[in-house]
């Protein structure tokens, strides 16, 4: 009877010890530091000059309609109008970019409608731990247009605003894995290693630079 009660006691105790044996141990992650990367205007503007070399403007859909023959409803992109320039600015606190376009638009009793125009946007940043990326989104917040009667004004503003949305948003900015590395504990190289990962990138616009704080962490993989 001793001999029953001693091992009824010890049994919960022997199943945690077997269970503790056979769940798999969980990755710790460890601190790594920080880097700090500073983006400049200048480079994203570049690449808006280098865009603008190609033969043909990123040119996209207006709408679920394409029209028909010469009057397709889209939009293009232009480097200027009107005294707008399509540009990315870095201001204290916030990013804005304007965005000259333009466009046609097949719009019924009337027909084939073009017109330009500029939309003055924001860009918001986000991290995106899981995808390892910090992606921006762009906000319209206005659009102006010339050569559109009043009375097609609201409905083509929000056609436009939809098709900025559409193409744009999110798009990366910065994959933090291009500036981390894994390392191999193993001569093979098949057995565990382990990964620098960033846990979070915090954002800082300053005038004329995007800061960047990527703080990093150790994460061991199997």
């Amino acid at each position: 009877m001793c001999a029953f009660v001693f091992s009824v006691a010890l049994s919960p105790a022997v199943g945690r010890t077997m269970q503790d044996t056979t769940r798999p141990r969980e990755a710790k992650a460890i601190p790594a530091g920080e880097v700090v990367v500073s983006l400049n205007e200048g480079l994203f503007n570049a690449l808006l000059e280098a865009m603008f070399t190609l033969p043909n403007p990123p040119t996209f859909p207006l709408g679920n309609s394409s029209g028909g023959g010469k009057c397709a409803s889209e939009i293009s992109l232009l480097r200027e109008t009107d005294g707008t320039r399509t540009a990315v600015r870095f201001q204290a606190g916030r990013i804005s970019a304007p965005v000259a376009f333009r466009g046609s638009y097949s719009a019924p009793l009337i027909g084939c409608l073009r017109f330009e125009g500029w939309a003055d946007t924001n860009l918001n940043l986000t991290f995106d731990q899981s995808k390892q990326a910090l992606t921006a989104r762009v906000e319209v917040k206005a659009v102006h247009l010339k050569k559109v009667p009043p009375l097609l004004g609201d409905g083509l503003t929000g056609l436009v605003q939809d098709a900025l949305d559409a193409r744009f948003n999110p798009f990366e900015i910065l994959r933090a894995e291009q500036l981390s590395a894994r390392l191999p504990m193993t001569k093979t190289g098949s057995g565990a290693s382990l990964r620098l990962r960033a846990r979070e990138v915090r954002h800082e616009v300053l005038p004329n630079e995007l800061r960047l704080r990527i703080v990093y962490e150790f994460v061991r993989e199997e």
